[in-house]
């Protein structure tokens, strides 16, 4: 029954993925192709695709630091399995089919219920809180004086990276209001600051990518830069918190637009931030599916030595008898 509804969870996120990748405003590109030289473009949108892979891929070690501090060891690879399944089945409708699929991979791979809980919680408030934070880049030009309020997002970081106890203090506070059993996380110093480190520059590096595109459309590469970074860091974290919009649609591009029209045309700024969407689609849907086909050839051709090895001790034991 498991290898079945396997089966049909693949073909879901398939069909997802395509429904996403079709759902996408193609045409910017040729927009973008206007602008400039297409070498130039081309170079320019092959950056913003890397850095647009490359940011999750960072993100999954701050979560790799915070899962090794709840339980044995597992190997890196298996991890990955977990979290690119989990990456992907975010684009199946609905979160319950995503959910039960990462805790059936997770089961598999030597990762329980409860761990897979506790550093998704811990995870997901860093990816937060560090977003907010590098939005402090662009805070200061898009808020001006309203940005006092962003700034306190800052303030549970330098806590967590200060006293990192508390954080697993308050992670067993919740779990406690949730009835789950068991003692409270303990989470090491060095796992909270390796996690907020990672995490961090998995916004750094992700926020590379828009100001590529902005520089593609004609902005100053100087002056755009900690903007660009700081505007995609604050707009999907506001996205995501906007619950009642699907993946923040329209929340996330009205952030984006309002920061870089302090840098381009208002019809460039709405061209970026589209094209924004596409780039980071495209790349998380390359990164996911070509990571995690490696993941499983690799894991297959360790089980099949494994096995050769067992095989073969097996034969020497007959041999000496």
């Amino acid at each position: 029954m498991w290898r079945w509804l396997g089966v049909l969870f693949a073909l879901a996120v398939a069909v997802a993925v395509t429904r996403a990748l079709a759902g996408q405003d193609w045409s910017v590109v040729a927009v973008l192709l206007a602008r400039r030289d297409g070498g130039q473009v081309g170079l320019l949108l092959a950056g913003a695709l890397l850095a647009a892979a490359a940011g999750p891929l960072i993100g999954m070690l701050a979560w790799r630091a915070v899962l090794r501090e709840l339980g044995p060891p597992v190997a890196t690879v298996r991890l990955l399995r977990v979290y690119l399944v989990g990456f992907l089945a975010k684009y199946v409708p609905g979160k319950i089919p995503g959910l039960v699929a990462a805790v059936k991979v997770g089961a598999a791979n030597g990762v329980t219920v409860s761990r897979m809980l506790v550093s998704g919680t811990v995870t997901t408030v860093l990816v937060h809180l560090t977003g907010l934070t590098v939005g402090l880049l662009a805070g200061v030009r898009v808020l001006g004086d309203r940005m006092a309020w962003l700034a306190l997002a800052a303030l549970p970081v330098l806590l967590a990276l200060c006293w990192p106890g508390l954080l697993g203090r308050l992670v067993g506070w919740a779990l406690r209001l949730l009835r789950r059993p068991g003692p409270a996380p303990v989470l090491a110093g060095r796992a909270v600051r390796a996690a907020i480190g990672w995490q961090t520059l998995s916004w750094l590096v992700s926020g590379v990518h828009l100001w590529l595109l902005a520089v593609a459309m004609g902005a100053d590469a100087g002056s755009a830069l900690p903007l660009c970074v700081g505007a995609f860091g604050l707009a999907t974290v506001l996205g995501v918190l906007a619950v009642v919009v699907p993946d923040g649609l329209g929340v996330r591009e009205a952030v984006l637009v309002g920061a870089l029209a302090l840098l381009l045309p208002v019809p460039s700024a709405v061209a970026v931030a589209v094209a924004s969407r596409l780039v980071t689609t495209v790349g998380e849907v390359v990164v996911g599916g070509v990571a995690l086909g490696v993941v499983e050839v690799v894991l297959r051709r360790s089980s099949a030595v494994d096995a050769a090895v067992r095989e073969g001790s097996g034969l020497v034991e007959v041999d000496r008898d």
